[in-house]
C-alpha cells in the first residue's frame, strides 16, 4: 500500500523515540519491528512479513479460516497487585470475502500455546485461564461463542477464561457498523471510514493495569486518541490461576480475512506510560499524554497521571 510504504521511516522514528524515552528498567519486551523475534513463541498462522511498515508480525494473514498466536517465551510475574503497561500499534488490511474480519486480541494467558478457534474465535476462543482484550472487526452476534457484542463490527472488549464475553464493550469512535459498502446514499457501513479498525491506517493503543483496574487507549492515525476502557476493576491473576502470565496477541479469519499485523510492541512493568484521557473535545490533556500516542498525533510526550479520588 502507498500509504504503508509513506509512512514506515515514521513507524520506525517513533519506535526509537518510544525505547529512548523508557526508564532502563521497565521494558520487559521492546519490538521496534519484528525482524527479531527472540523471546517470541508463534502458534498457528502467526508469522513475520515484510511489508511497506517494514518486518511485522502478522498473527493471521488476508486468508480464509487462519488462526494464530504469538507469545512472549518466557512469562512475566503478576500476581494481586504487580502492575504493567503496554503500547503497540498495529494495521489491518487487504480485507476480503464477507466482510474484514475478524480482528485481534492482546492476550495473558498461563501457558505460551493457547491457541482458540478461526474466525469470530480470532484465535482466543477456547484459551484457557487467560485475560484478552480485543479489538473485533466482525459482528459475532448469534455465533453462540459469549455474550453478542451489540451489532458491532467495529468494537473493543474484554474476555476472559477464552470466553468472548465482551466486557464493557466500546464501538471505537461511535462506529457501530464497518463492513463492506452496502448501498445507499452516502454509501453506508464502509470500512474505509475513519475510526474503522479496519480503515489500513496506523492504529496505536496503550494499556495500563494497576494491579486492579484495566484502562484502555486507542487511536486511528491522526485523529484523537480515546478512551475505550477505564479504570475497568479486574483482578487478572485470579482468571489466571498463577501469578506466572505469558503476554502476546491472537487473532483469526473465517469466511472474511485481513491481514492483522503488529508493527511494533512495548511491555513494560510500569504504568507510567499509560495513556491519559483526551480532555473534553478531544484534545489529550498537557502533562499526562504517552509518548507511544503523542508520536502518532504529533502532540509532545508526557507521563500518565491517575485522577484524584474523592
Amino acid at each position: 500500500m502507498n500509504r504503508a510504504i509513506a509512512s514506515a521511516a515514521f513507524t520506525t522514528t517513533l519506535a526509537a523515540a518510544v525505547l529512548a524515552a523508557l526508564p532502563a528498567s521497565a521494558a520487559l519486551y521492546t519490538f521496534p519491528d519484528f525482524s527479531d523475534t527472540t523471546g517470541l513463541s508463534f502458534v498457528g498462522s502467526a508469522t513475520t512479513a515484510v511489508t511497506g511498515d517494514g518486518t511485522v508480525l502478522r498473527v493471521s494473514p488476508a486468508a480464509g479460516g487462519q488462526n494464530g498466536a504469538a507469545y512472549s517465551t518466557n512469562p512475566i510475574t503478576l500476581g494481586a497487585s504487580d502492575i504493567f503497561s503496554t503500547q503497540f500499534q498495529f494495521r489491518f488490511t487487504d480485507p476480503g470475502g464477507w466482510d474484514p474480519a475478524d480482528g485481534i486480541t492482546f492476550v495473558l494467558a498461563a501457558s505460551p500455546t493457547g491457541l482458540g478457534g478461526a474466525g469470530v474465535g480470532m484465535g482466543y476462543s477456547g484459551v484457557p485461564s487467560s485475560v484478552a482484550i480485543e479489538f473485533d472487526t466482525y459482528n459475532n452476534t448469534g455465533y453462540g461463542l459469549g455474550n453478542d457484542d451489540g451489532n458491532s463490527s467495529n468494537h473493543i472488549s474484554i474476555d476472559t477464561n477464552g470466553n468472548l464475553s465482551n466486557t464493557d464493550i466500546t464501538n471505537v469512535y461511535g462506529n457501530g457498523s464497518c463492513g463492506f459498502p452496502v448501498g445507499g446514499t452516502p454509501n453506508q457501513n464502509t470500512y474505509t471510514a475513519p475510526g474503522c479498525m479496519s480503515n489500513g491506517d496506523v492504529w496505536t493503543v496503550n494499556i495500563s493495569y494497576d494491579g486492579s483496574q484495566l484502562t484502555v487507549q486507542a487511536q486511528d492515525g491522526a485523529m484523537a486518541p480515546f478512551l475505550a476502557i477505564s479504570d475497568f476493576p479486574i483482578d487478572i491473576a485470579s482468571y489466571l490461576g498463577t501469578n506466572q502470565a505469558y503476554v502476546g496477541f491472537t487473532s483469526g479469519t473465517g469466511a472474511g480475512w485481513e491481514n492483522h499485523d503488529i508493527l511494533n510492541w512495548q511491555f513494560a512493568d510500569t504504568t507510567q506510560l499509560a495513556p491519559q484521557p483526551p480532555a473534553p473535545g478531544g484534545v489529550p490533556e498537557p502533562v499526562s499524554f504517552s509518548l507511544f500516542g503523542a508520536g502518532v498525533a504529533g502532540l509532545a510526550a508526557m507521563r500518565r497521571r491517575k485522577s484524584a479520588k474523592a
